[in-house]
């Protein structure tokens, strides 16, 4: 692990590109750690646009379903901001099967990370030690 600079939040981690039945690749993860008042501000920004829309969607017949459905999605976007603890913001590496670059849209860091393709237009997985983000 690799930190980018004195007091930023991005760190690089080593990874491997899985593809079942081909040999496995290594891969450089470009991740950012999202500090609780950046999850925090986030999801409460999304849920307070929800609030505010939800009123407007229920002057659309049905009514409560569509009011019902703004609250629900809220709900769920602001949860989904809250526990983006790190963010996936690029790779390098190769595809395990084509060999082709893999590249990814910053998007919230899961484990393992799939990610698609675009030479063969098949899932591969990105898989590192969960210990890697503690340090950084």
């Amino acid at each position: 692990m690799r930190p980018d600079g004195p007091g930023t939040e991005r760190f690089t981690i080593e990874a491997e590109a899985i593809v079942f039945g081909y040999d496995n690749t290594r891969a450089s993860l470009r991740v950012r750690r999202r500090p609780t008042g950046w999850r925090v501000g986030g999801a409460a920004r999304t849920l307070a646009a929800f609030l505010v829309l939800a009123p407007v969607a229920a002057l659309v017949p049905p009514h409560a379903p569509w009011a019902l459905g703004a609250l629900g999605l809220g709900g769920i976007l602001a949860r989904r901001r809250w526990l983006e603890r790190f963010t996936l913001e690029g790779v390098q590496g190769q595809c395990p099967k084509c060999g082709a670059p893999l590249k990814v849209k910053a998007s919230r860091l899961r484990l393992p990370h799939p990610v698609a393709c675009e030479g063969c237009h098949h899932q591969t997985a990105l898989r590192f030690r969960a210990e890697a983000l503690q340090g950084g």
